[in-house]
This record gives C-alpha cells, structure tokens and sequence, in this order.
C-alpha cells in the first residue's frame, strides 16, 4: 500500500515483484507492507498495530550504537573477524533484518546476505538503500541477494571464506523486549524443515568455520554438539569447524 498517491506506481512495481497485489486501503486482516517516506514498513492487524522497519541509521550514531559492547564483540569473536582476514568473505545465508551482517561489515567484513523470503528480503533491501548515502563504507561491503543460499551454486576452496553464519528461526528464540519484532518474522520465516541439510551445505563450502546463533538455552542445530560456544546473556554462538564437523 502506498502512503500517497505519487507513490501508487512504485508500490504496484514491489507489490509485483514479490508476488502479491497493491491496495488502496489496509486489509481486514493479517500484514500488509506500507511504502512511506520513512521506509518500508511491515504492519499488522493487531490493535495496536505492530510496525517493523528496518533501519541502520536509527539513534545519534546510526544502528552501529546500538550493538557496540558485548554482543558486538561476541559476533565478531564469534566468526573469526580480525584486521588481518577481513578481506576474506563471509556468508550470512540467513539474512533476516541484516543486524548482525551490519556489524560485521562496521568492523570491515565483507558480507554475502542471503534472504529467502521476498518480503523480508524487500524490508532488507529498503533498510540498506536508505542507509548507502550516509553509510556507504559500510554498505558497500554488504551485498544482498533474494533466495535459498544452497541454491546459488556457491562453491569455493578451502580457505578463501572466512565463515558462514546462520541464525535460523525458531520458536522463543530471543529476549521478550523484541518480542513484537520477532513474532512478526515469526510469522513470515518457518523454522528450516532440514536442519542438517543446512549445517551439512555449509561446512561442505569449506570456510575457516560455521557460525549458528541460537538461544542460550536453545538446543544445537541439527542436534549436533558445536565444536566451541561463546556465550553472552541471552545468546550464544556455536562454532564448527569443517574439518571436525564433517565427521558429525
């Protein structure tokens, strides 16, 4: 739905392009996509309506405020980043709002995201072209593409990717102050139906290390035992490493 008319065009386009149709007025039910001057922006029926936008440049100092201290460090610990291999890739295969890929790219990484879900991947792609202008260091080295990751082909030797990282949805996966947040993806990105297929598709492209971001009490993907942990308060990262977990 477009917050104006001059914008009735453009909304018909994205409408378009992710398989659904433009309206002129909020449905009865369900969420709908508004295309305003502030962004794009999931909302839903609920009273009072839940409103999801993504946007790096939130706060004083953008989104990079937002996640310094140890959550910050945890992720970047967490895939391996220092100043001395940030040149080497890293594969966020499940974007979602694209936060922690924004860190990573903030400390110099260069990022492939990948979002499956076209509406998701359209409030993505939103979030990062409001941001290019007055975050183009950082933007830049994040690219996104529509799509399953295990989909693309991606193939490289071993050594040339840093790491993969994955953050899957699943049920009470985070802290109730992002509850809001959280139920509205919830209800657009299912829990993977093959988690091994997605920890088995990872470790074969050979990367220094596999990242899965989990609940800290939340059991490991695929039910395999990581090879490492870093723990914060509410998350915890689990590493493998390709050598180690190809064996399971």
């Amino acid at each position: 739905m477009a917050a104006t008319p001059a914008r009735a065009a453009e909304a018909t386009a994205l409408a378009a392009s992710i398989g659904t149709r433009a309206v002129n007025q909020p449905p009865p039910s369900g969420y709908w996509l508004e295309l305003a001057k502030p962004g794009l922006t999931l909302i839903s029926d609920t009273r009072p309506p839940m409103r999801l936008r993504v946007d790096f440049l939130a706060g004083a100092q953008g989104y990079r405020t937002a996640r310094r201290g140890q959550q910050r460090e945890l992720v970047a610990r967490a895939c391996g980043l220092s100043g001395h291999n940030a040149r080497l890739p890293i594969i966020d295969a499940t974007a979602g709002l694209g936060r922690d890929a924004f860190v990573l790219a903030s400390l110099g990484a260069s990022v492939e995201l990948f979002e499956r879900d076209p509406v998701v991947h359209a409030l993505l792609a939103d979030g990062l072209a409001r941001a290019r202008e007055k975050l183009p260091e950082i933007i830049q080295r994040m690219t996104l593409s529509l799509g399953d990751a295990r989909q693309t082909g991606t193939k490289r030797r071993a050594g040339s990717l840093l790491a993969v990282y994955l953050d899957p949805m699943y049920p009470g996966r985070r802290r109730a102050a992002a509850g809001k947040e959280l139920a509205m993806l919830q209800a657009l990105l299912p829990a993977p139906d093959d988690e091994q297929g997605l920890l088995d598709w990872a470790l074969s492209l050979a990367p220094q290390r596999v990242v899965v971001k989990r609940q800290r009490r939340a059991r490991p993907l695929a039910g395999r035992a990581p090879d490492h942990q870093l723990t914060g308060r509410s998350t915890r990262f689990d590493i493998y490493r390709p050598s180690k977990g190809a064996d399971g």
